[in-house]
């Protein structure tokens, strides 16, 4: 396949080299004990965010890659919720991101969530306009009293003659738009309070109206900064966006690009030459990342598609992915999966599938010590009772918010 690029250094890596540049991939987000970070912000910003489509998942990114549990359960906390915002971007889904990648990864998705939302307009037949006056209304809601669930805010706007529907279709194009923001006011992994605020009431420091070409180029950039080497492939599907725009972002980057083969793709994959050089200056025998329990939809996992044998190997993708497609909470040592877990909700405890061939007595102890870790970690931020808008799906740790139908 012709690559994009004319003209740049290649750089082929055999299996131990491969194999150790994904390890090295790895301890940079955290993923290991001797590289984990001591906040939530600094989390999302290594891992350009925190999968956050289902309620436990920041949770158990942030307990991944995190020094203790009082860093997982900072997420609840007031400091954090003003530096993390959590929107809809790549590939339409929720992550939680540092205010300056959000609004990157906002400004650069934007146009295909704003065009679904006028899509629902049209196709609900109602008038542009007056759904752009109830989104005011809803601005003015916001302002004077603060973040509201949304029932509350539809409930207010049908005192003003403004049908639920109508009030819908506003509440989704102004989210779509960064008008307003998400927030879920809940204390717990297990619980969701879903409000909406006024973002620039809420964070008045992110600015999510920035130059779709700009952002996308500090987007993609990011990407290739955290992820590479990645495919063209890989970048596409993680971000939605064309490929025509990843190339575009990655020529205006203005680092310089290389071009490396692994053992684990026949596919060109793109690095910054000096994240390249980083890795090679550091000594071989550092390039292990140990045993690491990622969360459902961990993003470690889902920023690959083309290049997933670099932690799948010859395993089949089910043994890490269900059939729609999402990242199983999964077991890695050394970057490679070697099994699944779940949270016992009875139990109130961590179990492990291991994938027969992959441990060694060594591996298994590890894992059961990491897997007593992070119970201790899941309880610490669990509540008791029933868990609220959300529903148990048995055998997972997936305590599944409700889509936000606004």
């Amino acid at each position: 396949m012709p690559t994009p690029f004319s003209g740049l250094a290649i750089h082929s890596l055999d299996n131990e080299a491969s194999q150790g540049l994904w390890n090295w991939t790895l301890r940079r987000q955290g993923l290991a004990d001797e590289t984990r970070f001591g906040s939530v912000e600094a989390i999302a910003r290594a891992s350009l965010g925190l999968h956050a489509a289902r309620l436990p998942s920041p949770f158990a990114t942030v307990a991944a890659r995190s020094v203790g549990a009082d860093v997982a359960t900072s997420l609840f906390s007031q400091a954090t919720r003003e530096r993390v915002i959590t929107v809809r971007c790549m590939r339409k889904t929720l992550h939680a991101l540092p205010l300056d990648l959000a609004a990157a990864a906002h400004s650069a998705t934007r146009h295909y969530r704003e065009r679904d939302a006028l899509r629902a307009v049209v196709n609900s037949q109602a008038h542009l306009a007056q759904v752009e006056a109830a989104g005011e209304q809803i601005a003015m809601l916001l302002e004077v009293y603060g973040p509201l669930h949304h029932r509350d805010i539809e409930d207010r706007l049908a005192s003003r003659g403004i049908s639920s529907a109508r009030a819908r279709l506003a509440l989704k194009l102004s989210w779509e738009r960064g008008d307003i923001a998400y927030r879920n006011a809940s204390d717990a992994w297990n619980r969701e309070l879903r409000t909406f605020a006024l973002t620039k009431q809420a964070y008045p420091e992110a600015d999510l109206s920035l130059d779709r070409h700009h952002a996308t180029t500090v987007l993609v950039e990011t990407y290739f900064d955290r992820y590479g080497p990645a495919s063209l492939a890989d970048a596409v599907w993680w971000s939605a966006l064309s490929r025509t725009a990843i190339t575009t972002a990655l020529a205006a980057s203005n680092r310089e690009v290389v071009t490396v083969t692994t053992s684990w793709s026949d596919q060109p994959q793109y690095m910054f030459a000096d994240r390249l050089e980083e890795f090679l200056a550091v000594e071989p025998d550092t390039h292990h990342s140990g045993v690491n329990f990622l969360a459902h939809e961990d993003v470690a996992l889902k920023a690959y598609f083309e290049t997933r044998p670099r932690y799948l190997g010859n395993l089949p993708a089910r043994r890490a992915f269900n059939q729609i497609g999402e990242a199983l909470p999964t077991v890695l040592h050394d970057g490679q999966v070697i099994g699944t877990w779940a949270w016992d909700g009875a139990g109130r405890r961590v179990t492990t599938s291991m994938v027969t061939g992959r441990t060694s007595p060594d591996i298994r102890s590890a894992v059961r010590t990491r897997a007593d870790q992070l119970t201790r970690i899941l309880r610490s931020g669990w509540t008791p009772g029933h868990p609220g808008r959300t529903t148990m799906i048995p055998g997972q740790l997936t305590f599944l918010p409700e889509e936000i139908r606004v």
